[in-house]
């Protein structure tokens, strides 16, 4: 997309702190980290969200992106652990609408507080059985 700014970084039209690049994907550190280390993966190509790519080597190559980076943040000293995020849609709180990954090294006693709290109407064993009937008949 021409105004992603994410298009722009994969072009080399903005400036990154790149950390990792190849044919699918490249990683960079966030500018508005929420830890030392915090980093985003993203496809080279554009796609609004994760559920639009359709390319299985796009996909195998985002995850093994997602991987390498993870592990260039343990083997760098950074962190030991790490959180995962990926939001799909303004629903979801997606702010650049071109799929993306958060790495976020995590720590003991850290600031960071990331607790979803558990929806006990859906959490009972009759919508969790309608659930799953609704996500069999889809498949």
């Amino acid at each position: 997309m021409e105004n992603c700014i994410f298009c722009g970084i994969v072009r080399g039209e903005l400036s990154s702190y790149t950390i990792f690049k190849d044919e699918i994907a490249t990683a960079f550190l966030d500018i508005n980290p929420v830890a030392l280390g915090h980093t985003l993966v993203i496809p080279n190509k554009h796609f609004h969200r994760l559920d639009t790519i359709n390319d299985e080597e796009i996909m195998k190559g985002l995850m093994n992106a997602v991987i390498k980076v993870s592990n260039l943040l343990i083997d760098s000293g950074i962190c030991n652990d790490f959180t995962i995020l990926n939001d799909n849609g303004i629903n979801a709180q997606q702010d650049i609408m071109h799929t993306h990954f958060h790495i976020i090294p995590r720590h003991h006693n850290e600031k960071i507080e990331l607790k979803l709290p558990t929806d006990k109407e859906v959490a009972n064993t009759e919508k969790l059985k309608y659930t799953y009937t609704l996500l069999k008949q889809s498949l």
